[in-house]
């Protein structure tokens, strides 16, 4: 299991040549901000760690992988699975690579779970429930989906999950461009 850390921010921000000033321009964010999440201080949002990703023109599994060489199967036992700051929400990467234009991920809400972070990016999503019952939220409006449903929507409607049930919800969701 991976974890996220802002150490690989500063990491790849320095292999790309970039200072705080430039990221922090490039990004909408301040630098006091940014330095803080390189030094682990900040937990940031998911919103906001799209922006650096964006910034920096990598996905979110580029802080949490080395691996430039993408292999063709992800075997069960060798997925990447992260936990976002301030979420809950397991995530866990389906396809191998991470400069492909598309990605998979198996998404797990615990029963009673709401994931109160509101996510947006640029892209499309599409999502299937293979078990439970979940809710979209998208913007003001809730979509309540259960085992068998499955939803489209353009990513950048903010956007977050609820599992209200008393199982374990799990869906398989497709992103383009890759995000994470």
């Amino acid at each position: 299991m991976m974890m996220f850390s802002g150490t690989r921010i500063r990491e790849l921000r320095k292999r790309k040549k970039m200072s705080l000033t430039e990221l922090a321009q490039k990004s909408g964010l301040s630098a006091a901000t940014i330095s803080q999440i390189e030094r682990d201080n900040v937990d940031p949002t998911l919103t906001t760690l799209y922006k650096i990703c964006k910034a920096l023109d990598i996905t979110l599994v580029s802080l949490i992988s080395n691996n430039g060489t993408p292999e063709r199967v992800v075997r069960r036992n060798d997925r990447k699975t992260m936990f976002l700051p301030n979420s809950k929400v397991k995530y866990q990467l389906l396809t191998p690579g991470v400069k492909d234009n598309l990605e998979m991920l198996l998404i797990e809400l615990e029963p009673k779970q709401e994931d109160r972070q509101v996510i947006t990016h640029t892209g499309e999503e599409c999502g299937f429930v293979l078990r439970g019952k979940m809710v979209v939220v998208l913007d003001d409006e809730e979509y309540e989906l259960e085992e068998g449903d499955s939803i489209y929507f353009d990513s950048s409607i903010p956007h977050r999950f609820i599992n209200r049930g008393e199982e374990k919800c799990v869906s398989i969701w497709a992103m383009t461009p890759p995000t994470f």
